[in-house]
């Protein structure tokens, strides 16, 4: 597990869903009115969207809800949007706020982390060949990891996600999360050490979650 999380660094950049170039024609085009430009946004994107907001929130109910709504925010506001590039980014932090906005009325629609996870991005903790003690200990292990990432505190779960999870770099945490470059690298480090040291809680040291931070 931590050899998973440690060569995957914060730094490594998740694939992007379209080329710079390509983003910019289909958000232009969007903007023009092109429902078929919109809809392949939306394929590239909900996705991701709906596996962070699951992420945070623990409700795919919730995750789906927010995903969706976002997305018809974003259609209704694209024109606002100045630069095109930076779709991505402004999508995130429409979902964010949506999620901010429906959770001051009603708390979220909480399910078990420990669920079967059919979302994109999950941190994959399985691989072939595992005899079937140690498939246990694996599936023990990721039932762990996912309750320990619930129980972060909200800035720490935030970039933690994007990080070790969605495999963003710090820059585009950074946008995504509006806070500066130094804070994303903090609480990054900081959300790290606190999985590390939550898990060890769990598990000890045999699994060497010294390897995380």
């Amino acid at each position: 597990m931590g050899s998973t999380l440690a060569r995957r660094s914060s730094q490594t950049r998740q694939k992007d869903a379209f080329s710079e170039q390509h983003l910019e024609a289909l958000v232009a085009r969007a903007k023009s009115g092109d429902l078929a430009a919109f809809q392949e946004l939306y394929r590239g994107y909900a996705r991701k969207i709906m596996n962070y907001i699951y992420r945070l929130t623990g409700s795919r109910e919730d995750a789906e809800d927010v995903t969706q709504e976002a997305f018809i925010l974003a259609y209704k506001n694209l024109r606002n949007l100045k630069e095109n590039s930076k779709f991505q980014s402004w999508l995130y932090r429409i979902a964010q706020n949506n999620l901010y906005q429906k959770y001051r009325t009603s708390a979220p629609h909480m399910e078990s982390l420990d669920a079967e996870d059919q979302t994109s991005g999950a941190v994959s903790l399985h691989s072939g060949g595992k005899t079937p003690e140690e498939a246990v200990l694996s599936e023990e292990l990721r039932q762990i990891v996912q309750r320990v990432i619930g129980e972060l505190p909200e800035k720490y779960r935030q970039v933690f996600i994007l990080s070790a999870v969605h495999k963003y770099s710090y820059e585009a945490i950074t946008e995504i999360v509006g806070r500066s470059l130094a804070s994303v690298k903090s609480d990054i480090h900081r959300a790290r050490v606190e999985v590390r040291d939550r898990v060890k809680k769990y598990l000890g040291d045999s699994y060497g979650m010294s390897d995380v931070s």
